[in-house]
């Protein structure tokens, strides 16, 4: 068994130049003009005492007229551990534009749009095409902002996917985060958001991580510690009209088919994010529209073949408290009390921001289309895009020939 483990890792403009319009929204981009935890990630990777895997870092841009200076400073970073204990390279949105050139030189054109280093989804997609590539059975996703402590992680995993659970062969699994004091609970976070039940539910379902058998099925799962078996990969993708909450609404989507992640409470990695930029406003903006969205998929969903119906109470406690009939109200007090807690400060722009909120919550989040059709529409272009990587030989045989170089 082998694994690729794939690093995503995000990068915007300089630190103090304002973020325009069209730029990409990411947690917390790394200045183009600092250094970042990219570093400390790969360097950890050291630790794992199972040789059978290789690296591959995503070098993803917020903007496209940086995305060549991001690039170059990325690879300036992984260039560093060629030549070390593990094969590792970089790739970015030149690969992809290469890649793009490749399917239409091939009469492929009608996959063009599912190659993208852009949004979350797409990104974690990109994973998934990269692990088919170097021909792994597993993608162990991994994000810049994490390391490895734990020298038998990818042992556990190759363990852990070698065995079942209730009688079906383990091919999802969810690990889980530590925080930077050692604990897996999150703190309560400002005041304005005692109205918002996402973190008092996330710590209610991180219950299980302390307690009961060491594997169990998980409504949730962390993207930066998430393992898929190619035959789940090959299947299923990250659907690219979510926003954000790709990781979960992954899981969602493999239930669709039957197939459950399983959380091994095991199977960690240290988080150590950095202090992000995005104003609250923008943070909060981006989970409305993540959970507006992953309400309607579900309300829409029709089961065909070889599918099963997927209640909202399977995703308790999280993220079920934030998918209920209650969640414009819950949003309209939440905007409420950020509003306020932004006059305090004397900051007019976040206040008004707060407020458009609401608006959007009830306007413009909820999806003009029909968000499970259009999943299960991509999933099949998704199936017939792998199962042409699968069999093409030449491209895997020069994508490994440049991860060995």
């Amino acid at each position: 068994m082998r694994a690729t483990i794939i690093i995503p890792t995000y990068w915007g403009r300089p630190k103090g130049e304002p973020i325009r319009k069209n730029d990409a929204v990411y947690d917390h981009p790394t200045p183009l003009d600092e250094e970042g935890t990219l570093a400390r990630a790969i360097d950890s990777i050291s630790v794992l005492k199972n040789s059978e895997f290789s690296v591959v870092v995503l070098a993803c841009s917020t903007a496209s007229d940086i995305a060549s200076f991001v690039e170059e400073k990325v690879k300036g970073i992984v260039n560093e551990f060629r030549g070390g204990d593990f094969p590792i390279l970089c790739l970015s949105h030149s690969f992809g534009e290469k890649l793009k050139r490749y399917l239409s030189s091939n009469g492929k054109g009608e996959f063009l749009e599912l190659v993208s280093l852009t949004g979350y989804s797409n990104i974690r997609n990109f994973c998934l095409i990269v692990s088919e590539l170097a021909r792994s059975e597993i993608a162990v996703l991994f994000d810049d902002d994490e390391v490895y402590e734990d020298p038998y992680y990818l042992d556990k995993v190759f363990e852990d996917m070698n065995s079942s659970y209730d009688g079906k062969p383990i091919r999802a699994l969810a690990g889980y985060y530590k925080q930077a004091d050692g604990g897996y609970l999150l703190s309560p976070g400002e005041w304005w958001m005692a109205e918002w039940p996402m973190v008092r539910t996330m710590n209610e379902a991180f219950k299980i991580i302390g307690e009961g058998d060491r594997l169990k099925r998980t409504p949730f799962v962390f993207g930066g510690n998430m393992c898929i078996h190619r035959d789940v990969y090959r299947k299923i993708a990250f659907d690219p009209n979510v926003r954000r909450g790709e990781d979960i609404d992954y899981l969602v989507n493999c239930k669709f088919y039957g197939i459950d992640f399983i959380l091994d409470r095991e199977l960690s990695v240290r988080h150590l994010p950095p202090k992000s930029h995005t104003p609250a406003w923008q943070h909060f903006r981006e989970n409305i529209y993540r959970f507006v969205y992953a309400r309607e998929k579900l309300a829409h969903e029709e089961p065909g073949p070889g599918m099963r119906q997927v209640s909202i109470s399977e995703l308790e406690p999280y993220p079920a408290s934030c998918m209920g009939d209650d969640l414009e109200d819950l949003i309209f007090k939440t905007s409420v009390l950020m509003g306020l807690y932004y006059l305090e400060k004397g900051d007019q722009k976040g206040f008004n921001e707060s407020m458009t909120n609401i608006f959007l919550a009830r306007h413009d989040a909820p999806p003009s289309f029909n968000p499970f059709k259009r999943y299960i529409e991509y999933k099949k272009r998704w199936e017939e895009f792998m199962n042409f990587l699968a069999g093409d030989e030449n491209l895997s045989e020069e994508f490994v020939k440049e991860m060995e170089g």
